[in-house]
C-alpha cells in the first residue's frame, strides 16, 4: 500500500513536466515558424501527440497553453479564448480516441489527425465569423477556397493546416509516441 502512495508524486511530477515541456515547445515553435508558409506548423501535431501520451487532460492543457502562450507574443485578443479552447478540444479528442491504444497505425493517425484538425479549423472559423460579424460561408471559403481570403490569397489555409498535421502524424507519429511512452510510462 505504501509503495503506491510513494509513487503518486512521481507520476504527477512526470505529468507536470511533460505538459510544461510540450506546451513550451509548441508555443516556441509556433512563434519561431511565423515567417514560414502560413499554417505549416506542428501545433496540432504536438497537441495530438500530447493527448495520446498524457491522456485527455494533458492534451487539453497542452492545447490551451500552446495557443495562449504563443498569442501573448503575437498579441492576445478575444480570439485567443476561442483558439485556445479549440486546440484544447484537439488534445481532448486525441486523448479520448488514442490514449489507451497500444497499436497506432500511420494511416489511422494521419486520417484522424486530419479530421481532428479540421474540427479545430472549422470551429474557430465559425467562432470568428460570429465574433466579428461576417458570414459563416466567408469563413469556410477562406479556409478551403483559394483567392477568397482578403480577395486575393491563393492559399487554402485550412487544408494546409490539416495536411501538415496529417503528414507529421503519418510519418513521425507512431515512432514518436512509442519512444516517448517508453520514457514517460
Amino acid at each position: 500500500m505504501e509503495s503506491n502512495e510513494a509513487m503518486r508524486p512521481v507520476v504527477k511530477t512526470k505529468t507536470i513536466a511533460f505538459v510544461a515541456a510540450f506546451s513550451a515547445a509548441n508555443a516556441a515553435l509556433r512563434v519561431l515558424l511565423v515567417g514560414g508558409p502560413p499554417d505549416v506548423k506542428p501545433t496540432a501535431f504536438l497537441v495530438i501527440i500530447s493527448g495520446i501520451i498524457g491522456g485527455p487532460m494533458a492534451g487539453v492543457v497542452v492545447g490551451w497553453l500552446s495557443m495562449t502562450l504563443s498569442d501573448l507574443y503575437f498579441g492576445a485578443g478575444i480570439w485567443t479564448i476561442e483558439t485556445s479552447a479549440g486546440m484544447a478540444i484537439v488534445g481532448l479528442l486525441a486523448g479520448v480516441l488514442w490514449h489507451k491504444s497500444n497499436r497506432l497505425g500511420r494511416w489511422v493517425l494521419a486520417v484522424g489527425g486530419f479530421l481532428i484538425t479540421m474540427v479545430f479549423d472549422v470551429g474557430t472559423s465559425v467562432a470568428d465569423a460570429v465574433l466579428f460579424h461576417y458570414p459563416v460561408w466567408v469563413a469556410m471559403a477562406g479556409l478551403y477556397v483559394p483567392f477568397m481570403v482578403a480577395g486575393a490569397s491563393p492559399y487554402p489555409f485550412g487544408f494546409v493546416d490539416e495536411l501538415t498535421t496529417a503528414i507529421l502524424l503519418g510519418f513521425m507519429g507512431p515512432s514518436l509516441v512509442s519512444r516517448i511512452r517508453n520514457f514517460y510510462h
